[in-house]
């Protein structure tokens, strides 16, 4: 079959997303993901190069972008809340709170990051010690997850500031991004309610 040019691609992705209401980048995000796996990557970038991040005036959840629907299946919420990097290296990542399922998870994605490959997290909170560990698979979707209590690691982290997230394999490729958490306080507070965390886990700690 003949591929059809990016630009048309993305031109279909915008009816979509417009003929579906959307204003959401959740949408564009998921018209992308019909495609064909080389125009999926070629679409996921050029969106990802479109998109204004949000005005730091949003009140409560500067830099992120926050999007709430209901499943199709069981009409359970659902909230997803991505942030996208500034700076670093390789292609732009996207740093995503999920809540599924009565399941919290925070994922990394972007135009080069596949589910199959076997990633490892560094991470840094502000001027700290780098933190690493082994990524594994989403619930749903592409990216690299991070393992083990992710409701602890977001309340961990800090309100200002930033954490600066890489992406490395065995052989050595490496993405790495730069991501502000100014706003996350009102992300997590939405996160904390739609995915139930308990009253005495979803205090975040005062170091």
């Amino acid at each position: 079959m003949r591929a059809i040019p990016l630009s048309v691609a993305f031109d279909v992705v915008s009816r979509i997303a417009l003929a579906q209401g959307a204003a959401d980048p959740m949408t564009h995000l998921r018209a992308c993901s019909l495609m064909e796996p080389a125009e999926r990557l070629e679409c996921l970038d050029k969106l990802s190069r479109s998109m204004k991040l949000p005005d730091r005036s949003t009140p409560g959840a500067a830099n992120w972008i926050i999007s709430e629907t209901t499943s199709p299946v069981n009409y359970a919420p659902i909230i997803s809340a991505t942030a996208f990097s500034r700076g670093g290296s390789g292609f732009p990542l996207q740093l995503s709170i999920h809540c599924r399922n009565g399941r919290t998870e925070l994922v990394v994605t972007g135009t080069a990051v596949s589910s199959v490959a076997a990633y490892t997290i560094t991470y840094r909170i502000n001027d700290g010690q780098p933190v690493q560990l082994q990524a594994g698979a989403p619930s749903f979707g592409t990216g690299a997850a991070f393992k083990g209590d992710v409701v602890q690691l977001l309340l961990s982290l800090p309100d200002e500031g930033g954490i600066t997230v890489r992406l490395s394999t065995p052989g050595g490729a490496s993405h790495e991004g730069y991501f502000p958490l100014g706003g996350l306080k009102a992300v997590r507070d939405k996160v904390a309610t739609v995915c139930k965390w308990p009253r005495a886990t979803a205090t975040p700690r005062n170091d």
